[in-house]
């Protein structure tokens, strides 16, 4: 089924309109010669294969039903096709449970290759009509097949299963040359109101691969990033135009990339990444996403990530809020989640949570307003990030007074209201963490360094010579002892420890999303800043207190923050576990809602139908706000 009017590249279509003007003189498909693969592009290809199909079973319908339960790649090697990568989608349980999936093994057993010159090669077939389709400047035409109907080969037909029954063909090309086809495999057969949809992102995953290929081919082949780039790329939107835009606040340029959304409808742009320096050489970094067609709310939003998180984290909350809603959405790297946010020169110190909230914060909330002078902003935090504007705001006179700054931005000019998402007064885990009763009885009687000694003797690793930091991907694989690839492991290690899954939380996940999440989502984080969250935790007194202990930010917040504010609660969250949220029904504020789903810590801002629910209440609360 081909969607000849969606251009591959408008300007090559109109160069190319004049080669289709004869269709008696074009050549049969059947005559089309195969070349090899280009070697550099094939041994690059080999090292990220198995992205190509994680990336096709990650796809999701617009209503956010998988698309595929199977995927297979098979590339053209030299004068065959052989069936090289598969992969499944499955839930964390099956993993969880250390069930074998089934299917996967044996049908890579069993795959044999198959000459380009067979007749019942289907496969090869296509890749030639393939290669007319794209001479003549549109993306190749994707293949719908009945498995049980269709004329399939022998050697291909005793690899089907049950369950193997519809399958959609999307050929592959790199620098204008096939390279394979990528199969996505169903039971049932795609629904006609859907089909549309799928194939604009299955051209959109078309274009990414041969982007991203082609570029690590002829620069650094850098198998990690092509990997990573390919199994984080949005497939419901394809990229139109990309600038790099000058502001008068840096030197540098920053990424601007106007994005169509094919769920949406609608235009938008990303501008990555506003530098805005804080305090000691450390800056904090910003994107945003300005749709095409802005709300006429007079508010914009500041997304912030939380404990051991970067913003991208929070994408899924900022794309539904900037495209469905309309809203102009900022999403906040802290210092030392990037290099652009970490010191150039001079001596590198670890930071504290107390820079968050009295340093990092208030620096965005003046560049905003400076900006945009007659907008307020709408604080949106997911854990750690949205305890920093309650934080911030329910301590401001005193921080004021500290820091002896009378410019400090008052948040009840700047802040039109907060909305936290799982986020913590006191540090409360749910886990049965070694030793941990006892830490906690003997607390005042252990020296602070005997307890910041025994985190780091867990896990330390540095993102400079000078500061310490724990990489939570590293602390994950130290304790599960993982090898350098996180595709394959065990996610619940027992009960004694706290495990990433009670971290994530998250009921169902694909391949590909793990990977987001642990390579492109967890970052490093001060061991200063670990250590203000487990005194907290180990604590008997239920509070979270500055790093010099000067500040009570629980009894601050309780006592006098007044805002408007929007909390949301996971039932199932078991590192801010529902019953330590009880003190929120005792706040002051007159616009207060509290609103609970059935998620967990990260699965709550990544479930798809949740983060829609999350965004219509959030929308409709703003729209009442001052």
């Amino acid at each position: 089924m081909a969607l000849e009017e969606i251009p591959f590249w408008e300007d090559r279509q109109i160069k190319n309109s004049a080669r289709d003007s004869s269709k008696s003189l074009m050549v049969s498909p059947d005559k089309i010669f195969i070349f090899p693969v280009a070697k550099p592009i094939y041994h690059l290809v080999e090292n990220i294969w198995q992205s190509f199909t994680n990336k096709m079973v990650s796809l999701v319908h617009f209503d956010d039903e998988p698309v595929f339960s199977f995927s297979i790649f098979e590339v053209i090697d030299q004068d065959q096709m052989r069936i090289v990568a598969t992969a499944t989608h499955f839930k964390l349980r099956e993993i969880a449970e250390r069930r074998k999936i089934p299917g996967i093994e044996d049908y890579m057993t069993k795959a044999r290759p198959i000459h380009l010159s067979d007749p019942r090669n289907e496969s090869a077939r296509f890749i030639q009509k393939s290669i007319i389709d794209f001479n003549k400047g549109l993306r190749p035409e994707i293949q719908i097949i009945n498995l049980k109907e269709a004329e399939i080969h022998p050697e291909k037909r005793i690899l089907l299963s049950e369950t193997m029954n519809y399958a959609i063909g999307l050929p592959l090309f790199v620098n204008e040359s096939p390279i394979g086809i990528l199969w996505g495999i169903t039971k049932d057969p795609i629904p006609e109101d859907k089909i549309r949809p799928l194939m604009l992102q299955l051209y959109s995953l078309f274009d990414v691969v041969d982007f991203v290929v082609g570029k690590e081919a002829e620069s650094s082949n850098d198998y990690y990033i092509a990997q990573k780039n390919i199994e984080k790329a949005d497939t419901v939107s394809n990229s139109r135009n990309l600038f790099y835009t000058t502001t008068k606040d840096q030197k540098e340029p920053v990424t601007s990339i106007i994005f169509k959304s094919h769920q949406y409808n609608n235009e938008y742009r990303m501008d990555a990444s506003f530098i805005i320096p804080t305090t000691e050489g450390y800056a904090v970094s910003l994107k945003s996403f300005t749709p095409e067609k802005l709300n006429n709310s007079g508010k914009n939003l500041l997304l912030i990530p939380g404990f051991f998180c970067r913003r991208s984290v929070m994408d899924k909350l900022g794309k539904e809020l900037a495209l469905k809603y309309g809203y102009r959405v900022f999403l906040m790297d802290m210092r030392g989640r990037s290099k652009q946010t970490m010191p150039k020169h001079g001596k590198k110190e670890g930071w504290t949570v107390d820079n968050y909230i009295q340093d990092d914060f208030p620096e965005v909330l003046r560049w905003i307003r400076w900006h945009y002078r007659s907008e307020k902003t709408v604080v949106i935090g997911h854990s750690m990030g949205g305890m920093i504007p309650r934080f911030y705001a329910s301590s401001y006179d005193i921080i004021k007074d500290l820091k002896d700054e009378f410019n400090l931005p008052n948040p009840e000019e700047h802040i039109a209201g907060v909305v936290s998402i799982t986020s913590p007064n006191y540090i409360s885990l749910k886990s049965n963490f070694i030793g941990l009763d006892t830490i906690k009885k003997g607390f005042g009687m252990i020296p602070h360094k005997m307890i910041s000694d025994m985190i780091l003797s867990m896990a330390s690793f540095s993102m400079q010579a000078t500061i310490q930091t724990i990489d939570l991907k590293k602390f994950f694989k130290f304790l599960l002892n993982l090898h350098s690839s996180l595709r394959s492991f065990s996610y619940n290690i027992g009960t004694r420890v706290l495990t990433i899954k009670d971290f994530v939380g998250y009921k169902e996940i694909t391949p590909p999303e793990w990977y987001f999440l642990m390579e492109d989502v967890f970052c490093e984080e001060s061991v200063s800043v670990i250590m203000q969250f487990f005194q907290s935790q180990i604590s008997n007194e239920q509070s979270f207190l500055s790093n010099d202990g000067k500040i009570n930010y629980s009894k601050n917040f309780i006592d006098n923050f007044n805002l408007p504010i929007y909390s949301v609660v996971g039932t199932i969250d078991q590192i801010v576990p529902e019953e330590s949220l009880k003190d929120l029904a005792l706040l002051k504020s007159e616009n207060k809602v509290i609103t609970k789903y059935e998620q967990g810590h990260l699965g709550i801002i990544f479930h798809n139908d949740t983060v829609r629910k999350i965004c219509e209440g959030v929308n409709d609360w703003i729209l009442k706000l001052n």
